[in-house]
């Protein structure tokens, strides 16, 4: 059976646009790469662009298909050139065919490394929504690479990476690894709950679907991380996540599933008050949640403890008893709105925004 080697360039991660942008500027160096890398296995050679590209120069057998993180994976690989979608196997080795070649695949800057002797690697930084790629030396500081002060979190690789410090990033050195790939800096004024929602989002939609634990994770995530913004997460959602993000860890068919869960379970451990003020007290300290729906509380100072808002609270989800300040559990409340209407005193009222100071205990009516 004929080997076939094909150079994917479109397994490149959002935070990371690497490949084009290595096919562009060093091309002969990476078809001198692919052809060294062909020759050694007897490999005939194919490139795969993504839709609409085009690079000048380029000769040898071409083909396009979309965008996918699955697509460093052969078997992957193999399904597109089938005209399939785009499905990997759970080994990273193993030996796909397509059109009766097996299919191996490396990318454009693995085939430049190979010319080039592996000393430098390419790091898409990511500051203020522009994107530039750098080649850097092996060994440099991640400090040197990008200035990351007063700065609130960074994103070292991407979609697959970790949130760290910006204190933290000279611990980290540029290697030929998938956290060199890219470092994105976010700034001071950003909530760190919103970015993950975000983030969740985009691994949602970038999930190819094939294997459960990666389709119903990434969904998992989308929604509680949504519901955090908008006020209707509950506190056993931060161990959900836990528990799904190591099962992803484990079973999950490719490495862009099996790493995915990994910068959402860094945010919540370096980010955790953020978190918390979003799951129980309803706030978001950047002023960035929240402002799409409000929440129900019950104003202290005009509260007299009647009790008719308990009464016709389907959820009980409002705490008091008679002459005693009542209050509403957010993590119950389905923001119904009927103890609105129960409420004679008007005290029930929609907030938006960060929440005023309530009593956390039950205080007599007039009292607080």
């Amino acid at each position: 059976m004929k080997n076939l080697l094909v150079c994917s360039c479109n397994a490149d991660d959002r935070f990371s646009p690497i490949s084009m942008y290595v096919m562009r500027n060093k091309l002969a160096d990476v078809m001198a790469g692919v052809e060294k890398m062909a020759a050694h296995s007897d490999a005939d050679i194919l490139y795969l662009l993504p839709e609409g590209e085009t690079v000048e120069g380029l000769t040898g057998e071409v083909r396009h298909g979309a965008v996918s993180p699955t697509l460093g994976n052969a078997y992957a690989v193999a399904q597109v050139l089938s005209k399939n979608l785009p499905r990997p196997m759970i080994q990273d080795d193993f030996v796909a065919v397509s059109e009766d070649k097996a299919v191996s695949v490396i990318t454009p800057e693995v085939a430049y490394m190979t010319v080039t002797g592996f000393q430098t690697k390419f790091v898409a930084v990511n500051k203020g929504g522009a994107t530039e790629i750098r080649e850097v030396a092996v060994g440099t500081k991640m400090s040197e690479v990008v200035d990351a002060s007063g700065a609130k979190a960074v994103l070292l690789g991407g979609q697959r990476g970790i949130f760290v410090k910006p204190s933290e990033l000279g611990g980290y050195e540029v290697k030929n690894d998938d956290y060199s790939s890219s470092v994105t800096v976010y700034s001071s004024d950003v909530c760190m709950v919103d970015t993950v929602r975000n983030l969740m989002k985009a691994d949602y939609e970038d999930s190819c679907g094939k294997c459960v634990l990666c389709r119903e994770g990434t969904s998992q995530f989308r929604q509680i991380t949504e519901e955090m913004t908008t006020g209707k997460a509950k506190p056993g959602d931060v161990d959900l996540i836990k528990d799904v993000a190591e099962l992803i860890g484990i079973g999950a068919y490719c490495p862009f599933g099996r790493s995915m869960p990994k910068a959402l379970v860094s945010a919540l451990e370096l980010f955790s008050e953020e978190f918390e003020a979003h799951i129980r007290k309803k706030s978001c300290p950047a002023g960035v949640c929240y402002k799409a729906e409000a929440v129900y509380i019950i104003l202290p100072d005009k509260c007299s403890g009647c009790g008719d808002c308990v009464d016709e609270c389907p959820e009980d989800a409002i705490n008091g008893k008679a002459k005693f300040i009542h209050m509403i559990d957010q993590d119950m409340c389905e923001n119904c709105g009927k103890c609105v209407a129960a409420c004679d005193e008007e005290a029930i009222v929609a907030w938006e925004g960060k929440l005023p100071k309530l009593p956390k205990k039950l205080t007599k009516a007039g009292k607080f």
